[in-house]
């Protein structure tokens, strides 16, 4: 079960992309979209995102592109999940349960307390994965790949 929007999975997948790159010379947005299977018509606002998140810059011109504002190791799945959906999300919500909680009582008291703790759960995993660790991941599950043909 896919408990990210697209919109996350593509920006992770773009970022996988990116460090697998390397990070002084920049890469286009349609090489990733193309290299990662992405629809193009979501690339860009998946890499303006993630710029303003600070996690990608992005250089003009010809030879311009994206490269990942820092290495690797130092980003975090959390940091990414979180740039895709927005912190304000959580917080905006969180808020609406309070108001609910009072008016419907001790039910969405217990639901929402425990809803809350399915969300640190979630982040504290999240925070434990760096972007590093997908990368080697992705590059262990694409040579296991390549060997199976062949066979």
């Amino acid at each position: 079960m896919n408990r990210f929007p697209i919109k996350v999975t593509y920006g992770i997948m773009a970022t996988i992309e990116l460090a697998q790159h390397d990070r002084d010379t920049p890469l286009q947005a349609k090489a990733i979209a193309a290299r990662q299977g992405i629809p193009s018509r979501f690339i860009e606002q998946i890499l303006q995102g993630l710029k303003q998140a600070g996690i990608v810059r992005s250089l003009r011109g010809a030879q311009g592109g994206y490269t990942l504002a820092q290495d690797p190791n130092q980003i975090t799945l959390a940091e990414l999940v979180n740039s895709m959906n927005g912190n304000e999300v959580k917080a905006s919500t969180t808020g609406q349960l309070t108001a609910q909680t009072k008016k419907r009582g001790a039910s969405i008291t217990i639901l929402s307390t425990i809803w809350e703790q399915v969300q640190e759960a979630e982040q504290a995993v999240l925070r434990v994965i760096s972007l590093q660790s997908l990368v080697d991941q992705h590059q262990k599950l694409e040579s296991q790949r390549s060997l199976m043909y062949h066979i």
